[in-house]
């Protein structure tokens, strides 16, 4: 009796390089250099996760991961180079991150997927320089038209294991600044928007059946916040289309911390929450008591 065929997906797999380890050990000693990389990975692995994507498996000083479409991969890459350039590094350290991903069939088999796919992502990764991301042009033309102007046509390149050169874009991450690309998830918008939030011991939950709730001392608030620094209508959050919006409406402002982000104040201003993190009535989010955690589903 033959084997099943094992069954295959469509997918955008990611490669992501940890480089500049090598020399940090001999900077820092084994103990402290192996709790860097360490940070660097889990922060790779929280940015992966945020975006909806699935780690497969570790690379080394790496991660192989996938995503539903090439879009949510492009924009993980940002996320993945941002998150390792805020962690707190010694000033003479060179880590940085190489990221390639390129969508096509995977066979998948257990909780592992193969397939010239994934070779061809990994070669990609090795083409990418620290700060970059590498992607197929065949990947590029299915993506978005907001990310036209941030992918760069890169002279055909010869693969290896590849008998002709292919065609291959780069993903100048560095322009991106403090731009946000803002695109639709279109295979999120079959399920409904679901926002959970956590203070204490209690949770509430927000969706089409609950669409808004308000944030503040005020003991008529749906989240009733303790701090003085907090104001008695301070803030609210709201279901708008398939996101959910925060809106501050305080004197002090709202401290605003999405995982794989640095934190930053909102005031008088409104910010739609994207994937994990947390937030603070008028103060900063770390060793605060009353900071209100959220997951968007």
């Amino acid at each position: 009796m033959s084997e099943p065929t094992p069954p295959t997906k469509a997918c955008a797999v990611m490669f992501a390089d940890l480089v500049g380890s090598t020399r940090l050990y001999q900077q820092v000693g084994d103990a402290s250099a192996f709790e860097m990389v360490d940070r660097c990975i889990q922060a790779m692995r929280q940015v992966i996760e945020t975006k909806r994507g699935r780690v497969i498996k570790h690379t080394g000083d790496g991660l192989m991961a996938i995503f539903r479409d090439a879009d949510v991969a492009a924009d993980a890459c940002l996320a993945i180079h941002q998150a390792i350039k805020e962690l707190p590094t010694p000033a003479e350290s060179d880590l940085g991150v190489k990221l390639g991903f390129h969508f096509g069939p995977v066979v998948v088999s257990g909780a592992d997927i193969f397939g010239d796919t994934v070779n061809f992502a990994a070669r990609l990764a090795e083409l990418a320089t620290p700060g970059k991301a590498i992607t197929s042009a065949e990947t590029a033309a299915r993506m978005g038209t907001e990310w036209h102007s941030v992918l760069h046509t890169l002279p055909p390149r010869v693969i290896r294991g590849l008998s002709r050169p292919v065609e291959v874009c780069e993903l100048m991450c560095e322009a991106m600044g403090e731009l946000t690309i803002v695109h639709s998830n279109h295979f999120l918008l079959d399920l409904e928007p679901e926002l959970r939030l956590y203070l204490d011991h209690h949770s509430i939950t927000l969706n089409s059946s609950r669409p808004a709730v308000r944030i503040g001392r005020d003991p008529a608030a749906d989240i009733v916040v303790g701090d003085t620094q907090s104001s008695r209508r301070h803030a609210e959050i709201e279901l708008r289309s398939d996101k959910f919006v925060l809106v501050d409406r305080s004197s002090n402002g709202t401290f605003v911390q999405m995982d794989g982000e640095r934190e930053f104040l909102l005031s008088r201003e409104e910010v739609v929450l994207r994937g994990r993190g947390k937030f603070a009535l008028g103060r900063s989010c770390d060793d605060n008591p009353f900071a209100i955690s959220f997951a968007c589903v």
